[in-house]
């Protein structure tokens, strides 16, 4: 788990609304903020009250973050325990919507169902299916939306408590147990059979408990209950109750429940297992495959859009962001290398007429140079070249070209002084070398050997015109 992950759980009853906010990483989970507000009272007195005090989300609404989880209240809800011949997810979710008539007399398109895994073999599961009135969901969503709050998730409030009891608290794990679960008005129903759930019911709210028709009616219902799983389950003379109450409860009514309990009743204090809402942010953070989720599948889509067009926003204005900076940038620098470009023109420009003066008298200054040096002449060439030249070697012809080369030819008796003459000619400073060096036979005035050749003189120096 590389981030953090949050959730929002909210529950509410007749009296309260309380959220909790849980935030989830690699090391644990920790509760970041939970708070209770009353609800007004009658509030819910009205034939048309609406299911949740929205008012109340502008008090907290600021603080929830993440997945926003709601539960919803037992009596808002159709459950049903199936037992199922399969553990592939696929076949479960077939049989669960085969099965829709069972949990309610109303048209499938008229609720929103899920269900969530109480127990499960290779080929078996027992699982909790469950309805909800479209209506009501739908309302409940429109509730929230009004005061810009998405419910992401709905979960069964009766299952957030045994989930609760199970981490919190030990289940017995041999025998009938029958836990019953007294909030504030809501009066739950949960039959476990080794450990696992046989039966979840909710009876209607109750406003008097110490009324002998309610007390009454509530043992009635149970019995009930009890009778109709002697079918599937059989009987259990070795019953036992545990009584987990908000509010005291009646002793006479704990005294009725002991006459269904040969093993004994035992009571507790709702207060001492954490809040619901924070057992609603801790499932969906540990959201299973086989949890219950009764969102309708359009809200899922419609959340998975809204969240696509804020991913698509937000990358929108980073890369706008991103490109407003980079031409920004761009255009910082390219002010700035125009300015220096400007300023280095303005300067060439200042500077462009004294340069071409000093190169004009540069070139003067060079000419008169050129003119003035006669180290290179053609006097001072035939100087050297008869200087070098042997005693018995006869010079015929002299052709300068300046800067370029002189073009020799002469005669001797023999090759002796022709050799010695070549030497002498290549070690000379004046001249950068010889080349096409040739000798002939002669016959002529008793000279015998005859040579050309080519003295390279150096060339002109030139410079680049800046």
């Amino acid at each position: 788990m590389l981030f953090n992950i949050h959730t929002t759980g909210i529950h509410y009853t007749d009296e309260i609304v309380e959220w909790a906010v849980l935030r989830k990483n690699r090391t644990g989970t920790e509760i970041l903020r939970e708070g209770t507000l009353p609800i007004p009272e009658g509030f819910f007195d009205h034939d048309d009250a609406p299911l949740f005090p929205a008012d109340l989300l502008e008090h907290c609404r600021k603080t929830f973050r993440g997945v926003v989880t709601v539960s919803l209240p037992s009596s808002r809800l159709l459950m049903r325990v199936l037992e199922l011949p399969s553990a592939d997810p696929a076949e479960l979710d077939a049989m669960v919507e085969l099965q829709a008539d069972q949990i309610s007399p109303f048209p499938a398109d008229q609720l929103t169902i899920s269900y969530e895994v109480l127990h499960q073999t290779e080929d078996h599961s027992r699982v909790l299916a469950v309805a909800a009135p479209r209506k009501v969901v739908d309302e409940l969503g429109d509730l929230f939306k009004k005061k810009n709050v998405y419910i992401r998730s709905l979960d069964a409030e009766i299952l957030v408590w045994w989930s609760l009891l199970t981490t919190h608290r030990e289940v017995p794990t041999e025998g009938r147990v029958l836990i019953i679960l007294e909030e504030h008005t809501e009066f739950s129903i949960i039959v476990v059979d080794d450990g696992v759930p046989v039966s979840f019911r909710s009876l209607e709210l109750f406003h008097n408990f110490t009324d002998p028709s309610v007390m009454a009616e509530i043992i009635e219902e149970i019995r009930y209950t009890l009778l109709s799983l002697e079918a599937e389950y059989g009987h259990n003379a070795n019953a036992r109750t545990e009584i987990w109450s908000q509010a005291e409860f009646p002793a006479e009514l704990a005294q009725m429940f002991a006459e269904l309990s040969p093993a004994g009743v035992t009571q507790h204090d709702l207060g001492t297992l954490p809040p619901l809402s924070e057992g609603l942010a801790l499932r969906t953070a540990d959201r299973r495959r086989h949890h219950t989720e009764l969102v309708p599948r359009e809200w899922v889509e419609l959340q998975r859009r809204r969240q696509i067009m804020k991913i698509a926003t937000v990358a929108s204005i980073a890369v706008l962001c991103i490109w407003m900076a980079v031409v920004s940038v761009t255009g910082t620098v390219f002010a700035f290398k125009t300015a220096s470009y400007n300023r280095v023109k303005k300067e060439a420009a200042r500077y462009a007429g004294p340069a071409r003066e000093a190169q004009s008298a540069r070139a003067e200054k060079d000419s008169l140079e050129k003119y003035a040096d006669r180290s290179h002449s053609a006097l001072e060439s035939l100087r050297e070249v008869t200087v070098l030249l042997p005693d018995d070697l006869e010079i015929n012809s002299f052709d300068y070209t300046k800067n370029k080369a002189i073009r020799l030819r002469g005669s001797a008796y023999d090759t002796t002084p022709i050799y010695t003459y070549f030497q002498r000619l290549g070690a000379s400073a004046l001249f950068t070398g010889i080349k096409n060096e040739r000798q002939e036979k002669l016959r002529q005035n008793e000279r015998s050997e005859g040579f050309s050749l080519t003295i390279l003189l150096p060339e002109e120096a030139t410079e680049e015109t800046p």
